[in-house]
């Protein structure tokens, strides 16, 4: 079985675009594809293993030789479409090959090296070979040896550092400086943290100095700065009050000011408090989250709203799926889907997958499930099919026009299935959106017909292949429009659909198609 493999997460401008291929013993013909253009083809002889093609312009490319497929993209700034993954196994000697290919295959431009550090208020440890506050045993070498092969196949290395957390060794030390109740009692995470106040000038100058060097020592392009959603406001040891959501921010930029070159990514856990920190001096939006957010149409409102507030970067939702530990393979994998669907269908992506095959269930990364064989597959079809058209998911002109357009009063666009069409994630039904893109119109297709509920971390059914799906796009010239299909499963390639025209409308009928596709139309709103 043949397997392409960029041998880069993301490629930079200038950079033959390099692709290796695992498994074909005879001569393989590869394709470079931007959208639903070739733009280059190679023909390899036996014993050839890396595909080069010619550096590319920004954006998403499909490859594909036969029925294998990969994609791969091309940034200025990787996070630009950041594509957020964990490693959290720092065991001596350990063999990270496997991290890197997941890496490579999922495309992950960025890693957060979870728990790596000694302590949260000592982040480099006395030796090498260290026991952290958990009791893991960690090996500092391993870490630095993740950090320099991931670095290697263009992903970058973020270490991960609570901005407020002293454990029980450090707590005396910062006890003066700490945030309380106003009950007096310190404010904690469970009971072996507690929390320091962020805008102590004390501490402020002891984190940046703490950051300063694990990035000197080990080598990480950035970190990832973490706090605990509560509290939200505290008190300091002389009475006066903290107000979080204005102490975030100025933490955040304070340290990309003393640390110039580190990419800073700050955890607005349930979305607290990103109306403040979004315009802050960091590399992307990210946001944990938790209930009461807990339908797909919050998922939805979350990449939108933080979109809004901050319309250059990336939006990254750390939406945990206890289902693959707690649930059936079978419906724990449609969750992912669905997850997966309805974020990047929205512009962002999620922080979920990564280790060497890993999903993560919860906020202690170090508790990941390993995915079976079919999950796997299923989760890198899908991680291609938002790279490939990132040009079209992730255009930051793009405007939903659903409202508008689809559904109601509305005859600009209709849609007709055998089942319920709905403009919202409603269960039973199938969810249409229309987004006007910098390039023509997008038309989403979220298929929630085998469900009976819209909540993301609960185990789904299978999702039956919808056929018969008509689109029709009323006319807005006297040229008929092309529609470009697609979705992750069958039809990863871009297929033309030859549309019938009644004088009002073009019309064109889907292939069948299993959880989500779209049609691109490049000339609506130009015809």
């Amino acid at each position: 079985m043949t397997e392409l493999l960029p041998t880069k997460a993301t490629f930079a401008p200038g950079e033959p675009l390099e692709v290796e291929i695992r498994g074909s013993n005879g001569p393989t013909r590869i394709s470079l594809w931007r959208l639903a253009a070739m733009v280059e083809t190679i023909e390899l002889q036996p014993g050839e293993r890396i595909a080069r093609f010619q550096p590319q312009g920004e954006g998403g490319y499909g490859v594909e030789a036969g029925a294998a497929r990969t994609a791969l993209d091309v940034l200025v700034d990787p996070l630009a479409r950041a594509r957020y993954g964990f490693v959290s196994d720092y065991g001596a000697g350990r063999d990270v090959a496997g991290v890197v290919d997941n890496v490579r295959r999922l495309h992950l431009n960025a890693i957060q090296f979870y728990d790596w550090m000694y302590r949260h208020a000592r982040l480099l440890p006395p030796q090498d070979e260290f026991v952290d506050a958990m009791g893991r045993s960690i090996s500092l070498p391993t870490v630095r040896k993740l950090v320099d092969e991931l670095g290697k196949v263009g992903s970058l290395p973020l270490g991960y550092a609570a901005v407020y957390a002293a454990g029980r060794e450090e707590w005396p030390t910062w006890q003066a400086d700490g945030l309380y109740r106003g009950s007096g009692e310190p404010w904690m995470l469970g009971d072996f943290l507690w929390n320091v106040d962020p805008t102590s000038e004390r501490w402020q100058t002891h984190f940046a100095a703490d950051l300063r060097a694990a990035e000197a020592e080990v080598g990480f392009a950035g970190f990832h700065l973490d706090q605990y959603g509560a509290p939200k406001y505290a008190l300091r040891a002389d009475g006066s009050s903290v107000d979080l959501a204005e102490a975030f921010p100025a933490l955040i930029d304070r340290l990309a000011g003393e640390l110039p070159e580190a990419r800073l990514i700050f955890n607005n856990v349930n979305d607290f408090p990103t109306w403040t920190t979004a315009g802050a001096t960091q590399a992307a939006v990210y946001i944990e989250v938790w209930s009461p957010h807990e339908r797909l149409a919050d998922l939805a409102s979350l990449v939108l709203k933080a979109r809004a507030l901050a319309p250059e970067r990336s939006v990254i939702l750390a939406a945990y799926l206890s289902v693959f530990a707690n649930g059936s393979a079978e419906g724990a994998l449609e969750a992912q889907r669905l997850l997966l669907a309805t974020v990047f269908s929205h512009g962002g992506t999620a922080l979920l997958h990564g280790e060497e095959q890993s999903v993560l269930t919860e906020a202690y990364y170090v508790r990941h499930a390993d995915l079976s064989r079919d999950s796997a597959d299923s989760t890198r079809r899908y991680y291609d099919f938002g790279v490939r058209y990132g040009d079209l998911l992730f255009d930051r002109k793009s405007v939903d026009v659903t409202e508008t357009h689809l559904g109601g009063v509305n005859e600009e666009v209709r849609l007709e299935a055998s089942v319920p069409v709905a403009t919202e994630p409603r269960p039973g039904a199938l969810w249409g959106r229309v987004l006007r893109l910098s390039d023509g119109m997008l038309v989403s297709l979220i298929d929630l017909s085998a469900q009976d509920d819209d909540r993301w971390d609960v185990p789904k059914r299978l999702a039956r292949p919808l056929d018969g799906v008509r689109l029709s796009v009323e006319r807005s010239s006297r040229e008929q429009g092309r529609f470009l299909y697609a979705d992750p499963d069958e039809q990863p390639g871009m297929l033309a659909l030859e549309p019938e025209h009644d004088g009002r409308y073009d019309t064109v009928t889907l292939p069948a198609f299993r959880t989500w596709a779209f049609v691109w139309l490049p000339d609506a709103g130009a015809r």
